[in-house]
């Protein structure tokens, strides 16, 4: 009887993350928290707060994605998930040092902001972007998000891709390294790519 090879695993076709999170999976939640969580804590600690309050109003930035998260519409022209989520976080910011008014570090971004209206959409106020920098944003999440998707590929594509992709090597010898040829290198690399694009469509701002 002719044995029938087993097929290399390939991505399944799923909703994406954003989508996915929306409806309330917890597994895409879960996914979601490992991708932002990091960058909220890092905007959180760069606006002047002690890592504990950071690591608490983290967690209040978090929650109140999760309940507004529904309200997030990707297919605006001028949707941006960086700054929804950036909105999101300075109000959780101001009211961590409204509640505190005599612990406000001195020096830090906190004492320079002016009165902060809760219905105000900070998003269209150039002056009051994220405290870090848009592409090294782009840059880590995707670095997070790739070792999130890595078993549902088989190692050889994976291997492929993150070596010309993360590490920068040349495909060449990336092929030469993995026993592939070069343009097997390329799919591999193109296969991922657009898995990443499908699965964080929404919430991975495109580059301009």
């Amino acid at each position: 009887m002719t044995s029938i090879a087993k097929p290399a695993i390939e991505p399944s076709t799923a909703p994406s993350l954003l989508a996915a999170a929306r409806d309330g999976q917890p597994d895409a939640w879960q996914r979601f928290v490992h991708l932002y969580g990091p960058l909220v804590y890092r905007w959180v600690r760069r606006s002047g707060m002690q890592s504990s309050d950071a690591a608490d109003v983290t967690q209040d930035v978090l929650m109140s994605v999760s309940k507004d998260l529904a309200a997030f519409d990707p297919s605006r022209p001028d949707a941006k998930f960086r700054g929804w989520l950036w909105t999101i976080t300075r109000r959780r910011i101001a009211d961590a040092v409204r509640a505190r008014p005599d612990e406000k570090p001195a020096g830090s971004q906190i004492n320079q902001w002016p009165a902060i209206d809760p219905t105000r959409d900070f998003t269209k106020d150039s002056s009051l972007h994220p405290p870090t920098d848009a592409a090294t944003d782009r840059k880590t999440l995707l670095v997070r998000a790739v070792a999130i998707y890595r078993d549902r590929f088989d190692p050889k594509t994976w291997n492929a891709f993150w070596a010309t992709v993360v590490e920068g090597r040349e495909p060449d010898e990336v092929a030469a390294t993995l026993g592939m040829n070069r343009w097997s290198v390329y799919k591999a690399r193109a296969r991922i790519l657009q898995r990443l694009r499908t699965e964080l469509a929404g919430l991975l701002d495109e580059d301009p």
